[in-house]
């Protein structure tokens, strides 16, 4: 089968681009709604399988607190040279878990501590900052202001939007 690419069609007037920002304005407007209905129906089907998973997953809680309970009642006897217990359906045990709780002063105090191995600092540059810099000193930093025209189009959906309810009207 032979390919086919389109050549795209020439716009000669303003006109003619004014009527092909219309027509992009449209598809996207067609588009957000596609888009919205498909945002509403994820979130009906993520709130049924919610709802229908909920049972189970009640149940499975419960029975893992049955288990839980078990083994903390019988822990000094099933544990005593083992941390699990291996079963044919399955193994339960204890794990050995550890956390460290902060605070919103913790950073601070342990930068005044000197205990800087204990901080995660993140050094990016800011390039917002940079933008204010001249061309030599963004030299000096190993830095380069890059600058291009670059094309754009935007439809006013404003107009299109009227222009719909003027041929619907």
């Amino acid at each position: 089968m032979a390919r086919y690419k389109p050549a795209p069609e020439k716009l000669e007037t303003l006109e003619d681009v004014n009527s092909v920002l219309r027509e992009l304005g449209l598809l996207e407007r067609e588009i957000e709604t596609v888009d919205a209905e498909a945002q509403k129906q994820i979130g009906e089907i993520k709130a049924a399988a919610a709802k229908q998973g909920e049972p189970m997953r009640k149940k499975i809680a419960e029975l893992s607190a049955k288990i839980g309970a078990f083994a903390e009642y019988n822990r000094a006897e099933l544990f005593k040279d083992r941390k699990s217990v291996d079963l044919t359906f399955g193994v339960f045990g204890f794990r050995k878990s550890t956390s460290i709780s902060v605070k919103k002063t913790t950073a601070g105090l342990l930068e005044k501590l000197g205990l800087l191995n204990c901080l995660r600092i993140e050094k990016t540059p800011d390039k917002e900052a940079l933008k204010d810099m001249d061309d030599d000193s963004l030299a000096q930093v190993d830095a380069v202001r890059k600058v291009k025209d670059e094309f754009f189009c935007e439809p006013n959906r404003e107009e299109v939007n009227k222009d719909l309810l003027k041929q619907a009207g």
